[in-house]
């Protein structure tokens, strides 16, 4: 465990005072500003009309679901393109560098080496999430709404962040090179949102139907959004998360025997 937490705590700190975080940060805080002031003006100018404001009390869910919800989704799909830029420094830069051998002679099992990077990926990119969560909490100084479902939105948002470091990891642990790191995470985060999201097109199969659903990364993050902590869902997203970390730790231990 000692091991897992060095390792967490030095490639957190080289992840946080890195170029890249501050690069992505500045990007995401440029978009949300934008979109997400539109999107509130739309929605104080809509609640005006009909003799309401960001204030009222039957508009409390109105304001999740009109601006905090596609805030959220928009956030989502930010991060599932950039959190690989992030992830690219954890084991492709290791390669590049030609620490990577130094690391593999350490007395240090291979899993300990995946969790506590993955850890400090996460940790790095819970950042971003903080960031993305004071938009929402800054509109709460002057608008009424539901912080419960807010909270649960964004649990789920860490979850599938997790979920997008996991595979960042994997394709950082397959190739030297970061910029073909962060292609193969996106396509892989993409190729996953996609073949998984095609349960629709199962409905003459309904066993078939039922499981792909469950493997569906988006409607387990879905239920996140609209308040219902289940634990299938958080037991999913643990399950996925740990499947590409022992990937990576598969990948790390062949490494060894080369």
């Amino acid at each position: 465990m000692n091991n897992i937490l060095v390792i967490a705590k030095k490639d957190f700190k080289s992840l946080v005072f890195s170029s890249p975080l501050w690069v992505i940060s500045t990007l995401c805080s440029a978009v949300w500003s934008y979109l997400y002031l539109r999107e509130l003006s739309t929605f104080v100018q809509r609640s005006s009309f009909v003799g309401g404001g960001p204030a009222g009390g039957a508009d409390s869910l109105n304001i999740y679901y009109e601006v905090f919800a596609k805030h959220i989704s928009l956030s989502n799909v930010i991060f599932l393109f950039l959190i690989p830029a992030l992830t690219m420094k954890l084991l492709s830069e290791e390669r590049k560098q030609k620490t990577y051998n130094l690391l593999l002679t350490v007395p240090i099992s291979s899993l300990s080496i995946a969790v506590g990077k993955f850890l400090a990926g996460f940790g790095a990119s819970l950042v971003l999430v903080f960031i993305s969560l004071l938009y929402p909490l800054g509109t709460g100084l002057v608008a009424d709404f539901s912080y419960s479902i807010l909270f649960s939105a964004y649990l789920g948002l860490a979850f599938i962040v997790g979920a997008y470091v996991s595979v960042g990891l994997l394709s950082s642990s397959l190739t030297k090179s970061p910029l073909l790191s962060v292609m193969m995470g996106v396509i892989l985060n993409l190729s996953i949102l996609i073949v998984l999201g095609q349960a629709d097109f199962l409905s003459e199969y309904p066993t078939f139907q039922s499981m792909i659903e469950y493997l569906s990364i988006g409607s387990h993050f879905v239920e996140f959004m609209q308040g219902l902590l289940q634990s299938k869902s958080i037991i999913y997203f643990i399950s996925f998360i740990s499947f590409f970390v022992f990937l990576t730790n598969r990948i790390i231990e062949s490494s060894r025997w080369r």
